[in-house]
């Protein structure tokens, strides 16, 4: 298990806006028309509302809040991946598809946002990575070559063997070893927008990372039978949720926690060895991302 990211919000509601009018700036050079009544601009208008006078004293003042910290986490994506080559299609997805982020509902915006927040993290962890088919490609040096790395978002269990059938096919067609990427937001925020109480990181990050002990637990068997026919060295498994931890600063913020599966021990060469270097990858993207 690797630690957990929980710094989304690293930066003043000031600088939030600033981040926001730098990202819808940037749309506008690069061609990307932000419809203003699209959910992301008005994701984006939380962020100018709670940067108002006297904001605090508003009734929905917390609901706002969470929407800002959803907008930045869009922010953030969106201003990593403009103007990276291969990112066009997945940036036009999420800022023109529906993306409600309190929601369960299947969305190619929701999506467009794991693919390029994971590439994000990648890449602010120090990783060569791309935007290519499958979704995103990692270069993992030593002379193990390029890595595919299939994104799936999961919104039913009954649906999860069927997605990583998808990526195994995906990492075929393209010629690449790699692994299944898995989000399981949609799975865990059966709450919306209600944050995960907890007193302490450490009791936040057993919580979660019990829940994708379980979803591993309830597919392990078609997680297998991919990994030892050779389709796949391996899935990740990524949570992202809104915590409240009451002695953070903020308390109320963004945390992240991935999981990977198999144990590299039961790889052989050279998966195991793509795998660890994966693996590496994963535990520097988590530090910084």
């Amino acid at each position: 298990m690797s630690d957990f990211t929980h710094r989304q919000l690293r930066t003043s509601i000031p600088g939030a806006l600033a981040k926001v009018e730098h990202v819808t700036e940037a749309l506008k050079i690069h061609g990307v028309k932000l419809n203003p009544i699209s959910p992301v601009a008005l994701l984006f208008d939380k962020v100018r509302e709670l940067n108002e006078p006297d904001v605090k004293d508003r009734d929905d003042y917390d609901d706002l809040f969470l929407e800002c910290i959803e907008a930045l986490w869009i922010a953030e994506a969106l201003g990593f991946a403009i103007g990276e080559p291969g990112s066009k299609e997945a940036v036009n997805r999420l800022v023109r598809k529906q993306i409600d982020l309190s929601g369960q509902e299947p969305s190619q915006g929701k999506d467009a946002l794991w693919e390029l927040d994971l590439f994000r993290r990648l890449r602010l962890g120090g990783a060569s990575a791309r935007l290519a088919e499958p979704d995103i490609v990692l270069p993992l040096g030593a002379g193990l070559g390029d890595y595919g790395i299939a994104c799936k978002k999961v919104y039913e269990e009954s649906g999860v063997d069927r997605a990583l059938e998808q990526g195994c096919r995906q990492l075929k067609k393209h010629g690449l070893p790699g692994v299944v990427a898995f989000n399981l937001d949609d799975l865990i925020n059966k709450k919306g927008r209600e944050p995960v109480p907890a007193q302490t990181r450490e009791e936040l990050q057993g919580k979660v990372e019990q829940r994708a002990k379980e979803f591993v637990t309830s597919h392990v068997d078609a997680m297998r039978k991919w990994v030892q026919s050779g389709k796949c060295d391996g899935v990740l498994i990524s949570v992202s949720v809104v915590t409240k931890i009451p002695n953070d600063t903020p308390s109320t913020n963004l945390a992240r926690i991935p999981v990977l599966h198999p144990d590299p021990a039961v790889l052989d060469d050279p998966a195991r060895a793509r795998f660890v270097a994966f693996r590496r990858c994963v535990d520097q993207a988590t530090k910084v991302g």
